[in-house]
């Protein structure tokens, strides 16, 4: 059980718990529920230590003490979180990796206070802590939760989301070590990251871990999925001579499961409540209904988002009720890229965000990134949101190497790139001036229909004579880079030169 034993047990159990709340049978439950009773007949309190090979357990017990509301698989949770850290001689499994911080497995996850090793055990690790902190209060998690977030998004992610630069580890190397043609990335610790950020945003009520979340969202994990829905990346690079395709399956097949549970689950992620408040998280069509302030309330969201910045709320309580709406405002609304430091936007100003309610201005407050509308709201009311989305340019600081001298694109929460197919089969040749024009608008007819960016650049060339280069002006094309390597295997750039000596010619 020093591999994936464990970590499949874990998945098992999500998968019960998953098919139990979507039918109420419980059959599978049936089976996850003596597979975890038979784990902590071997391993526990006065019986033996044990510290997972792959992380995935521990929240996967906190699931199923929820739906149970059997003590003992959140008491089981919380052991295998405080075996870690302590290397016991009985039940230690890391002998054959010989490098325990690849598992987390340094230090107790209570003294943690920096991101090391395998980025999807990690993810998966510091999730089962917040789970267990959010219902124990246990604030040595939390503590050690926040530090450990802040070393991730402040010296470790890059702008996509993505986290886990190393190929050699599938994790973590050195602070702001972010190569961009040879960032791993994987899938499955964007997903991961999603997972933790939702945590982090329940135990707060902070929006600053959703704006990370919806960053890994529509960049660093849905890359990982085709547009076709039957090819994906395993690991999602922010820079390609071509080398890289989607793949139809893995041996080790991970990703395509995971990214797919997580598409699946997307409405998981768009609301929260309490019962005097509503959170509007996510800008997705949808509808939820939820007991606010005494009363049955239906809220149906319509929006094109990501596309448009357009949000329509519509509020429908069964009778008068008074509740706290609280719709977040994007940390791009707000000029900040994410929270911290590592990356910045190139100013445009300050926004003055406007909402109403039944087409009149309304007065709201901010809170922890949300805007608050406190009343009473009855039938038929009316909210609208409108998101400002220029295109804006991102710089990333100097520690960042690979990001030097260059500039990157985004518009709302969607990091952008240039493809070859795109622009005559080049993507290194191109330097994009600090002062070019940056227009957006929507094609139907490309990859499905995207928002795609355009500006002149002088691109760098071959001349006739093959012995020298020339500069030339061209419209290039930008577009989502979630959506790139759907026409085939080409170049691609996200970071893009703001200087010619930046630039790359093929002879």
């Amino acid at each position: 059980m020093s591999m994936h034993e464990d970590y499949n047990g874990g998945h098992l159990i999500e998968a019960a718990v998953a098919y139990y709340n979507a039918t109420g049978k419980r059959q599978l439950l049936d089976v996850a529920i003596r597979f975890a009773d038979h784990f902590g007949s071997l391993f526990g309190p006065g019986k033996r230590h044990w510290v997972t090979g792959h992380q995935e357990l521990e929240l996967a017990l906190v699931k199923l003490y929820k739906v149970t509301k059997e003590e003992r698989y959140l008491k089981l949770a919380d052991w295998l979180l405080e075996e870690r850290g302590h290397k016991h001689a009985a039940g230690y499994t890391w002998t054959d990796w010989r490098d325990t911080a690849y598992a987390q497995d340094v230090l107790p996850v209570k003294q943690q206070t920096q991101i090391t090793g395998h980025a999807v055990r990690a993810m998966y690790l510091y999730t089962g802590a917040a789970d267990v902190a959010a219902i124990t209060g246990d604030s040595g998690y939390f503590k050690a939760m926040t530090a450990v977030w802040e070393d991730v998004v402040h010296r470790n992610m890059y702008l996509t989301g993505g986290i886990g630069s190393s190929g050699s580890n599938e994790g973590f190397s050195t602070d702001y070590d972010l190569p961009n043609e040879r960032a791993y990335c994987e899938t499955c610790a964007s997903v991961g990251m999603v997972l933790w950020n939702q945590r982090m945003n329940q135990l707060t009520g902070d929006a600053q871990y959703i704006d990370v979340l919806e960053r890994s969202l529509y960049n660093g994990a849905l890359d990982g999925l085709s547009l076709s829905g039957d090819r994906f990346f395993y690991g999602n690079p922010l820079a390609s001579n071509g080398q890289h395709y989607r793949r139809e399956w893995f041996g080790t097949a991970c990703c395509p499961a995971n990214i797919a549970r997580l598409v699946a689950s997307l409405g998981d992620y768009v609301y929260g409540h309490a019962a005097d408040g509503l959170w509007v998280h996510l800008f997705v069509g949808s509808s939820t209904t939820q007991t606010l302030g005494g009363q049955k309330t239906a809220i149906r969201m319509q929006t094109a988002y990501p596309w448009q910045g357009g949000i329509q709320l519509l509020i429908d309580p069964e009778n008068k009720t008074r509740f706290g709406l609280h719709v977040r405002i994007p940390g791009w609304v707000r000029e900040q890229a994410v929270p911290g430091d590592l990356y910045t936007f190139v100013k445009t100003g300050n926004v003055a965000l406007e909402i109403k309610v039944n087409g009149k201005p309304i007065a709201y407050r901010i809170d922890k990134g949300y805007a608050v509308i406190e009343r009473e709201w009855k039938k038929g009311d009316v909210v609208q949101v409108d998101l400002p989305m220029e295109v804006k340019r991102v710089t990333a600081r100097e520690e960042v190497k690979a990001a030097q001298n260059r500039v990157a694109l985004q518009r709302g929460p969607l990091v952008y790139c240039v493809e070859g197919a795109d622009n005559n089969g080049q993507a290194w040749n191109l330097i994009l001036p600090d002062d070019a024009p940056i227009t957006a608008g929507f094609r139907p007819d490309l990859l499905g229909g995207v928002t795609a960016l355009s500006f002149t650049a002088p691109t760098v060339e071959v001349a006739p004579d093959g012995l020298s280069v020339q500069t030339r002006t061209k419209t290039i094309t930008a577009i989502p880079y979630f959506s790139w390597c759907n026409r085939g295997q080409n170049a691609m750039q996200v970071w893009l030169p703001r200087k010619i000596q930046e630039v790359k010619v093929n002879y």
